[in-house]
């Protein structure tokens, strides 16, 4: 671009230039007495240490040494292990729905969780939480033994976390970045707050001359297969537009860049069927509210059923802006603006209310202001300054009703008018999600300062961010209907079923949470000996508590549940549940806890004194402060914070009987007589605050962190031992072994289980009967207690782009080990529920350790571009038609994910459920679908039904966790593209890419449970026991047209 930057040598001729940009550089070498040396086209790349040992010819400065040669990219300075995508994998790779985030799945020590990447999946929709909450196309990986939401996003240096739930924000499209890194193990102190790997993004920049591109890309169901279990093909139309210009706004001074995305996603999900009542039961409707309803739903077929598809629309809209200043030779600015934009429309039809669906708007913003001040060559400071909002939406059609416009009794209904939920047992169901919005952003300083003194490159810096969570969730409040049968529907009869309430409805689910994380480094770079680099560093991260600024909080203590002593604030709250004002309770409900320090040490060996190979090592202590915004997603929805009344069939349930469809709260005369029921009480609108005389449910939910501890950060210990060498033709090969342990994970745990063989649980024993109910195994606690360690073998080979061909290829043999209980949440995000299948005891983890869910024990990723001869010798007629070609490709092929076979009743009585099957032969069967190129229908036995059996009475199963392995994974995407070159600056580009591009089935992996063997020996579209379900994507195409000046 014209920015240039001196520094001068020591005595021994070493030197160092720090806070360079990514980007491509001429070196020049000046010294009395010498030729002056150049080397052009020296490429850094992200988060690199490149090191480039120069030797000097005698002679006049004014004579020049010019070279070309490529340089080693063997790191002989730093013990950190990482991977840069660049440029040309970037633009050239192919990448469904152009999502570059995906790419991170190529790094040694990843593994990613299938259909959780994919933006336009019909199954995924964005990692972890759906469309609804976060942005499509975020990916959910674990690397190196951590889990999937402690990764460290940054975009240009600056925080780039989802603040909801610590995944990705969107990645900007591949036209708009330069390249990304992802440093995997023993990286710097410089970076912290989460415990896994750092992923640091670069956009792209302007320069001295002006350029561009246009494009479009075209999914068509005409260049796709159809799926396995399917007798056409999807009806997916994507089409993805838009393009970049960058150029200089005064020469050699300031530049600008810009970029623009639009994508226009159509699709008809597939046709499924529900039982509906026919012509003849509607006739016997009596209910006025159920006979209205009927008007809604499509009378079925001859065999009661009714088919339908639902449209799906979604719209994307990104903008990517940045202008880079340099005021003088020692001040340089960056500023950066990025924008996405998510809709899918919300679906409701008069004519048929089964395909009712929500709506959702999700807007992500990123805004980054970088200053760059050279003191003098060995003095940087680089101080950066970011801003991230992101809004979640959710909603129903602008046309849709409410069950008060059915006629249903019912006191309070939210607006905009939406249905949660009315189900059937047998029949029909419908509704979504409630009306929400989940608001979050992120303010984060940070400076850093670079400082060289003699032979140490110190580092020394610090960050705080400040962080807002702000949930507001119409959750419950539109109610949910159960009816147990088509016949009981009819009459307006509800009834619990299956674990669903005849009624329920609640206040809603309000949060608003503020973070703040801290960070102090520093880091020393030791030049000790001529071959030989040192590396110390110490971070101090403390764990500072959440504010729910509300005091949305509660504490169980399990000492004054046994002197009964009940809470000052909530006086009929059950004794040993406690709040902010009460004694001993901490305002936010957990404390500090600011002793982190986190240790790195390291050191980088140039072997033979040539930078062409080099052994390099470390060990390191990472601490994941980085709280989540869902951490407390249960934590408010207790009372009196968030009230819910539940109606059941039984005339014991402890809030009473329900009533009919029309009259649910049982408030008429006639309902009371034909019902035998009473009126129940109307709790909503809820007031808030809630008053201190709040009634308190019997079988309240009580959510509570550990009172006796402060909050642990969960963390991490890795280290890594490697060995790089540089081959010719500009190869790089490592082998390495990566290991790490892992303490304070959290999980939830239910306190209140009985004894085996039933009987009163532990609480109700020590507290009387019906405390927190016989059914209820609640409290639940939030503990940090779950243990972890990962060791690995990671093989790596890289060519960077030489005569025409780059080659990445990884393989990662690994075991990944935890005590969580299986089916409990392997982070965040799912560890705020009870984690569901512990062996016996939830206090007691000893008979959980085993393989982690996210384990795979072979995980291999190759990708490469190779540009097929140009022909410029050959004849035109030729040239313009066999030249100019380019093949890409990425090929994946992974172990499966370990599996454990529950019984889905609780045999031993405990009132946990989800206990472990009994194994009594063989778990395989002989047509298992982990025989590679199973691709038909119907794959058999996968399990073998007589191999498991509900474990005896009042006993364990004895079902290992992770004993058995879901089938493997593999797929091949391809590109083919032809370049026209239209004249020098000009040139247009015709690209075909297909993923999966061989058609292969790879099955998902859903858990079994066992249940008669009639219903489990195949692969079907019933959830059966040992039947998997549901595969990956087909073969699927696209093409585009690319203009590039």
């Amino acid at each position: 671009k014209g920015f240039s930057r001196t520094a001068g040598t020591d005595s021994d001729g070493y030197y160092v230039l720090d806070s360079l940009r990514p980007a491509q550089y001429d070196l020049t070498i000046e010294a009395t007495g010498f030729h002056t040396f150049v080397q052009k086209a020296v490429t850094l790349l992200t988060d690199q240490t490149l090191t480039l040992n120069v030797s000097m010819q005698v002679g006049t400065v004014t004579a020049t040494v010019s070279v070309l040669a490529g340089t080693n990219q063997v790191d002989t300075a730093t013990p950190t292990l990482k991977q840069v995508i660049e440029l040309s994998r970037i633009a050239e790779l192919p990448s469904n729905g152009r999502n570059v985030a995906e790419l991170t799945l190529s790094v040694p020590g990843s593994i990613g969780f299938t259909n959780a990447t994919n933006p336009t999946s019909t199954t995924a929709g964005g990692a972890l939480q759906g469309a609804t909450k976060t942005f499509p196309g975020a990916v959910a990986i674990a690397v190196n033994g951590s889990r999937q939401n402690q990764i460290s996003y940054q975009l240009d240096g600056g925080n780039y976390v989802d603040e909801y739930t610590n995944v990705n924000q969107p990645f900007p499209m591949p036209d708009a970045l330069q390249e990304f890194s992802v440093q995997t193990s023993n990286y710097s102190a410089e970076y912290g707050q989460n415990a896994g790997a750092v992923v640091n993004i670069i956009t792209k920049s302007g320069t001295n001359k002006l350029h561009g591109s246009a494009f479009e890309f075209v999914r068509t169901p005409a260049l796709n297969a159809r799926r396995w279990d399917q007798p056409t093909k999807d009806e997916i139309h994507r089409n993805q537009f838009g393009g970049t210009i960058g150029g200089p706004i005064r020469h050699d001074r300031t530049f600008f860049f810009a970029a623009y995305q639009g994508t226009v996603f159509h699709n008809v999900l597939p046709t499924t069927s529900q039982p509906v009542p026919n012509a003849a039961q509607r006739a016997s409707a009596t209910d006025p509210a159920v006979i209205k309803l009927l008007s809604f739903i499509p009378v079925g077929d001859a065999s009661g059923r009714a088919s339908f598809a639902r449209p799906d629309l979604q719209n994307f809209q990104e903008l990517t802006a940045r202008v880079d200043h340099a005021f003088s030779k020692t001040t340089l600015m960056a500023v950066r603006y990025f924008y996405d934009r998510f809709t899918r429309n919300a679906v409701f039809d008069p004519n048929n209310i089964l395909t009712y669906s929500d709506g959702s708007t999700i807007r992500s913003q990123n805004l980054l202001v970088h200053v760059t001040y050279i003191f003098r060559p060995t003095l940087i400071n680089d101080l950066r300054f970011s801003f991230a909002p992101e809004t979640a939406q959710r909603g129903p059609a602008a046309n849709a009703i409410s069950v008060q416009d059915l006629g249903v009794n019912i006191p309070f209904q939210p607006r905009p008018k939406a249905i949660q939920q009315i189900r059937v047992n047998g029949g029909f169901s419908f509704g979504d999600n409630p009306t929400a919005s989940f608001g979050r952003k992120n303010f984060t300083i940070s400076d850093d300062v670079s400082w060289l003194v003699a032979k140490h490159d110190l580092h020394l810096g610090g960050v705080i961010e400040r962080s807002g969570i702000d949930l507001d969730n119409q959750f419950f409040q539109p109610a949910e209907f159960s009816f147990p049968s088509i016949t009981a529907f009819l009459a307006g009869q509800l009834g619990d079923f299956s674990g669903n309430p005849a009624f329920r409805q609640g206040a809603g689910e309000f949060k608003n949470n503020r973070n703040t994380f801290a960070g102090l480094y520093t880091q020393d770079n030791y030049h000790i000996k001529r071959h030989l680099m040192l590396n110390f560093g110490l971070r101090w991260e403390p764990a500072l508590p959440w504010k729910e600024i509300k005091g949305r909080v509660e504490q169980f203590r399990l000492a004054g549940l046994i002197a009964g002593t009940r809470s000052m604030q909530f006086p009929n709250a059950p004794p040993g549940v406690y709040f902010p004002g009460d004694a001993g309770v901490p305002k936010d409900g957990v404390r500090s806890s600011l002793n982190n320090f986190a240790p790195r040490v390291g050191f980088a060996y140039d072997v033979f004194g040539d930078s062409r190979t080099s052994l390099r090592g470390g060990f390191g202590v990472f601490y994941d402060t980085r709280i989540p915004g869902i951490i407390n997603n249960r934590f408010v929805d207790v009372t009196p914070f968030s009230p819910q009344l539940l109606l059941l069939s039984a005339a014991t349930g402890p809030e009473g009987k329900p009533g009919t469809f029309s009259d649910p709260f049982c408030t008429l005369a006639a309902t009371q007589a034909a019902r035998s029921c009473a009126a129940a009480a109307n709790l909503f609108p809820a007031p808030f605050p809630p008053p201190s005389t709040t009634t308190f449910a019997p079988n309240l939910l009580v959510v509570s962190w550990d009172p006796n501890n402060k909050y642990q950060a969960a963390t991490l210990y890795n280290w890594s031992l490697a060995i790089e060498r540089q081959l010719p033709s500009n190869v790089l090969v490592r082998a390495a072994y990566v290991g790490s342990h892992g303490r304070h994970i959290k999980e939830t745990i239910a306190f209140n289980v009985s004894p085996v063989g039933g009987g009163t649980p532990r609480l109700n024993a020590i507290a009387g009967p019906n405390v927190f109910g016989t059914t209820n195994n609640g409290p639940t606690q939030g503990l940090q207690d779950i243990n972890s360690s990962y060791h690995s073998l990671q093989l790596s080979l890289e060519r960077r782009m030489t005569h025409g061909v780059t080659v990445l290829a990884n393989y990662t043999w690994s075991k990944s080990i935890d005590d969580l209980p299986p089916g409990g949440g392997v982070n965040d995000i799912g560890a705020d529920s009870v984690s569901a299948r512990p062996w016996d005891d939830p206090l007691r983890h000893q008979f959980d350790r085993g393989p982690s869910d996210f384990d795979r024990k072979h995980n291999f990723v190759a990708s490469f571009i190779w540009q097929l001869p140009r022909l410029s010798k050959s004849k035109i007629l030729a040239r313009s038609i066999l030249g100019n070609w380019q093949l890409g490709g990425i090929v994946s092929a992974r172990t499966g994910r370990p599996l454990t076979v529950v019984s889905g009743t609780n045999r031993p009585a405990t009132g946990i459920g989800q206990d472990r099957a009994k194994l009594v032969g063989a778990a395989l069967g002989p047509g298992s679908c982990a025989v590679a190129g199973i691709t038909t229908r119907p794959c058999k036995d996968w399990l073998n039904p007589l191999a498991f059996t509900q474990a005896d009475l009042n006993t364990f199963g004895n079902v290992g966790k992770g004993s058995i392995r879901f089938p493997g994974f593999y797929a091949w995407d391809a590109s083919l593209s032809k370049t026209f070159t239209i004249k020098e600056q000009l040139k247009l580009q015709l690209r075909g890419e297909f993923f999966n591009i061989f058609n292969r089935v790879n099955f998902l992996s859903d858990d079994g449970t066992v249940g008669p063997a009639s219903n489990f020996a195949k692969v079907s579209s019933t959830s059966s026991f040992g039947a998997i379900t549901t595969a990956t994507d087909p073969r699927i195409g696209q093409l585009a047209l690319k203009v590039i000046f």
